[in-house]
């Protein structure tokens, strides 16, 4: 079973590589700032963002019950069964990006803004190659090799784009919408080969073994995978989807400022929550072969979680304003935005590992259900507020969609586990136990 100490090690290792990729995109979102207008970068933003979640929507939500399946599988060394989920997640996988190939053309006869239908395509072009890293993430991770879990999304695209903005200031080549979007492509197809070939036979879109089995488990995992592919898109997608929505209630330049608070929080969110997907495999063998130890488990990654959230909160609202400053002094303008998203992002962290004992007790189509109710609140919520608070009215209805979603998935799974998996539960555990001891 993995220690506290141990856990605190690979958090330590992953955070201090998430340390310079975010010091890569920090500085590639700053050189953006600087160099085009607040109008295009939010163009540029929303491309992004556009290639983050329909990547996600071409995975399926397979690289997500990855984590969970394929960390059982390997743990019992079940290695067709490897092979056979693996096969069905390739197959969907190449279905959904026929798909979108056909429907991204369909952006240049809609009446969007001037550049809007370019992103519209670059944004689906990257996502592809984005897809397969997601799902050899997920690989990765269940075979315990952590670094090719995050480095190539994390550290080399972030880095890789940052080495292209720089060359291109500095041999004066044409500054422009398209060349950004262009080289984000480039830059996600160099990743996902490089990973592919440095994982070797163990990735993901490797060749099939001959002892595979032959059945078609995709009617199986489908549902599943779907409905973990709503939990994904509220859990780990939503900044992505809050410049989504902004991009239908705001202007290019507030996108701008939008896409740089949101990111800047959800950055803070991740080092908060980094620690959940080291203990997954260890979760996922304690509730099948020792039930007693999954509270141990939760109760230290949760302790992690909440004691790095609230240093990091508060460094950021301290730093805030010099943070966004130097972006531009346009980009002030998000600093209460940025206090919202941060107060968001606590309540995602206080709500623990809901979502991950629901998905390893097979509730993942009722979870989903929660996730789309607040999926569709928070856009309600920001068709009402946006317009009448612009900035301050989008982050106002991401922290309200956030608490329904914690407080929600917190009932279900007191009610479908006889536990939860917040710091709630684990702060009234931890006092019984010390109280009897």
């Amino acid at each position: 079973m993995q220690s506290l100490w141990r856990l605190v090690l690979s958090l330590a290792g992953l955070m201090g590589a998430r340390l310079s990729g975010a010091a890569f995109g920090f500085l590639s979102q700053v050189v953006l700032a600087r160099t085009f207008l607040p109008h295009d970068v939010g163009t540029i933003f929303l491309g992004m963002s556009l290639t983050a979640f329909v990547s996600l929507l071409i995975t399926g939500g397979y690289h997500s019950i990855a984590l969970t399946y394929l960390a059982r599988f390997q743990a019992f060394g079940r290695s067709r069964l490897v092979e056979a989920f693996l096969t069905a997640a390739r197959r969907d996988m190449y279905a959904l990006t026929a798909l979108f190939l056909l429907l991204a053309p369909a952006a240049f006869v809609l009446p969007l803004e001037d550049g809007m239908a370019k992103a519209v395509l670059y944004g689906v072009l990257a996502a592809i190659p984005v897809a397969a890293i997601r799902l050899n993430n997920s690989a990765a991770n269940a075979q315990r090799r952590f670094a090719l879990s995050y480095m190539p999304d994390f550290v080399v695209r972030p880095g890789l784009l940052l080495a292209f903005l720089v060359v291109m200031i500095l041999l004066g080549l044409p500054r422009t919408i398209d060349a950004v979007l262009i080289a984000t492509v480039v830059i996600s197809l160099l990743v996902a080969v490089g990973q592919a070939i440095i994982m070797g036979s163990d990735n993901a879109f490797g060749r099939q073994s001959g002892d595979a089995p032959q059945r078609d488990l995709r009617t199986f995992y489908r549902r599943r995978a779907a409905a973990m592919l709503m939990v994904t898109i509220v859990a780990g997608a939503t900044a992505d989807l809050v410049v989504l929505l902004g991009g239908l209630f705001l202007p290019p330049d507030q996108v701008a400022v939008l896409g740089v608070a949101i990111r800047v929080a959800a950055l803070v969110g991740f080092f908060s929550t980094a620690s959940q997907q080291f203990a997954l495999r260890d979760l996922a063998t304690s509730m099948a072969t020792n039930r007693a130890a999954t509270s141990g488990i939760l109760w230290r990654t949760n302790l992690i979680a909440l004691a790095t959230m609230l240093g990091t909160t508060v460094l950021a609202i301290i730093f805030g304003p010099l943070v966004l400053a130097l972006f531009g002094p346009e980009y002030v303008a998000g600093y209460w935005p940025l206090v919202i998203f941060l107060f968001s992002q606590s309540v995602r962290v206080m709500g623990g590992m809901n979502a991950h004992l629901l998905s390893l007790g097979g509730h993942q189509v009722r979870s989903a259900r929660l996730c789309l109710m607040a999926v569709v609140m928070l856009v309600a919520v920001a068709a009402v507020l946006t317009p009448a608070w612009g900035l301050v009215g989008i982050a106002s209805a991401l922290l309200v969609a956030e608490i329904f979603w914690a407080v929600s998935l917190g009932m279900l799974t007191q009610r479908l586990e006889g536990r939860r998996g917040d710091i709630f539960q684990g702060l009234a555990t931890h006092r019984i136990f010390t109280a009897v001891r």
